[in-house]
């Protein structure tokens, strides 16, 4: 049976639902634990997309993608086929007035639109509950799988459904529109368009004269001063009864309508305590989008489709923070596009998917469970998802030891004429996520690196790891001839700018190389020191930037262009 998603109440309590619980309950640890066990029931989520595969839609030639059950997150650049695959996701599952156009085909391209899907149970019996689906046979790794196939050519669009090994099944066209049909009602797409315009001719969304007041007292930049709380609060409770009331005109199910009309009072925590602003707008914000996306109704038992493209644009982080906060308990699968170093920072790192654009073809690179421990993806998630977040957008890695060479590269590269930031090159540091767990983090997204050690016994172990890497993408070394970055600008003319980091302009004569770079270290710190180098260098970068470093930048440079031909 499939399982619900709220359960009822008697009429003098409220419904036990994702929203719609005592204020008083609400404390800075957390919800009450009743909806924390109503949370917990979604952990292995009812019937999902597990499987997309497109072909000639679009921008994309070809594309296979494999989901999480809960939250799949795309980053890749402009033009690469994040757009594209949310429409498509629209046009199979979406509202029955959309699908394949003849308008859809990828420029330049022969042969048919063709959209896969695979949709699997996650509990034995969930399919026996839809007749249409019910006596599908398709069992995949010990589930049952419902694979669909659209075909679209000449302006007709033909279903399918496929067996394990991608045959079409025996069956007329009308028991496979049956099934399609059935998958839209169980899996029904929903793109939260945050900040799309209301068309004047839709009749059921003309009336937004409460939402649009609301959110002018948040965004609109030429307001005079912040509203109260206590007036945004009454605002957006105006403006959700105001949707919900709509929903009710405009929709079959009750149940979200009802939801939606307690969350200013679930957020509000106390009237001594109002809510807090940007709580307040990010709820309004997913209700407004939930109700003007969804047109058909999504009651108990459906688990729907979120699709969210770019949700940081126009909201700060802030906003954005409580923004997915809240989408994040509604009960449905997620798919993002973002371009946000600081939303993929609260983003499992499981969940990402990098799209790389080739000659022929879009692939999806992600970490796969194998490839990571669970003691690696916490150092990575910390290290480089937080710290470096920025990283996953680069095309391509400078991997380094520590804050010397992290301040000191993209400063040399510009004294050469480049820049790193708009070359897509960023530099990582790997020692305290560890070199192997950052190797297989690139191998997993296909990011092509250069490693730079030090010659000296670790940096030498160091490099034997990156010799040994298995890598997708290209992997190039540089050892320094010097056990450490500092000596090494020692020996290529920088020996005088350390003295004088050291010890001023009339000390240092007589002292070691290593005494006199650990009292720089010491008086000034790494990037203290690294900056200080890079001003002397500015005098006469040809002369005084040593060749290997340039010999990096470079290559690191030649592997970014090379990636996006």
């Amino acid at each position: 049976m499939v399982p619900r998603f709220s359960c009822k109440a008697s009429k003098q309590s409220p419904k036990c639902s994702l929203f719609s619980f005592n204020p008083d309950q609400v404390t800075q640890r957390g919800p009450p634990k009743r909806l924390k066990a109503v949370l917990l029931d979604y952990t292995s989520p009812p019937v999902h997309l597990r499987h997309i595969s497109v072909r000639n839609y679009r921008g994309l030639r070809g594309l296979h993608l494999r989901l999480r059950r809960d939250t799949t997150v795309l980053i890749g650049e402009n033009q690469w086929g994040r757009t594209s695959l949310v429409r498509a996701l629209e046009a199979v599952l979406g509202s029955g007035d959309q699908g394949l156009t003849a308008a859809d085909p990828t420029t330049g391209t022969q042969g048919p639109i063709e959209v896969s899907l695979d949709i699997g149970e996650s509990r034995p019996g969930e399919f026996d509950c839809c007749a249409p689906l019910a006596s599908l046979p398709c069992v995949m790794f010990g589930h049952r799988v419902v694979r669909l196939r659209l075909m679209h050519d000449d302006g007709t669009t033909e279903p399918s459904i496929l067996d394990a090994a991608g045959n079409s099944l025996p069956m007329d066209r009308t028991a496979a529109q049956a099934a399609h049909e059935a998958l839209r009602q169980q899996i029904p797409v929903i793109r939260l368009s945050l900040w799309d315009g209301i068309k004047a001719n839709d009749e059921s969304t003309v009336r937004d004269a409460a939402w649009t007041s609301a959110m002018n007292a948040w965004m609109a930049p030429d307001r005079e001063g912040p509203p109260s709380r206590q007036a945004l609060l009454h605002s957006a409770e105006s403006a959700t009864e105001e949707l919900s009331h709509r929903r009710l005109r405009d929709a079959a199910s009750l149940d979200l309508a009802a939801e939606l009309r307690a969350l200013p009072s679930a957020w509000r925590h106390a009237e001594r305590q109002p809510a807090n602003a940007d709580r307040v707008c990010a709820m309004l914000i997913a209700a407004h989008a939930l109700l003007k996306a969804d047109r058909r109704g999504v009651g108990e038992g459906v688990r729907p489709i979120l699709l969210v493209e770019d949700p940081e644009t126009h909201l700060h982080p802030t906003l954005l923070s409580n923004l997915w906060s809240l989408v994040e308990q509604l009960p449905a699968q997620r798919l993002v596009t973002t371009n946000s170093p600081d939303f993929l920072g609260a983003i499992d790192l499981r969940a990402i998917r990098r799209l790389v654009r080739k000659p022929d073809r879009t692939v999806a690179y992600g970490v796969k469970s194998k490839d990571l421990s669970e003691s690696d993806v916490r150092r990575l998630s910390y290290h480089i998802r937080t710290l470096r977040g920025g990283a996953f957008f680069a095309r391509a890695w400078i991997l380094v030891e520590g804050e010397t060479e992290f301040w000191s590269l993209p400063g040399a590269a510009s004294l050469l004429g480049h820049d790193l930031d708009a070359e897509g090159v960023r530099v990582v540091e790997f020692a305290q996520a560890g070199l192997e767990s950052v190797l297989r983090l690139a191998g997993s997204l296909a990011m092509p690196v250069h490693a730079l050690v030090d010659g000296d016994a670790a940096g030498r172990g160091y490099a034997d790891v990156v010799r040994r890497h298995d890598a997708v993408a290209p992997c190039r070394l540089t050892v320094l001839p010097a056990n450490s970055i500092e000596r090494y600008f020692w020996d290529h003319g920088l020996d005088g700018a350390i003295l004088e980091s050291a010890y001023g302009a009339e000390a240092g004569a007589g002292r070691s190389p290593g005494r006199a770079i650990d009292d720089a270290i010491r008086r000034h710190t790494k990037p203290g020191l690294a900056r200080r180098l890079l001003d002397v260098m500015a005098a006469d970068p040809d002369r005084l930037v040593p060749k290997e470093l340039g010999d990096v930048v470079a290559s690191a440079i030649g592997l970014a262009r090379q990636s996006v031909r």
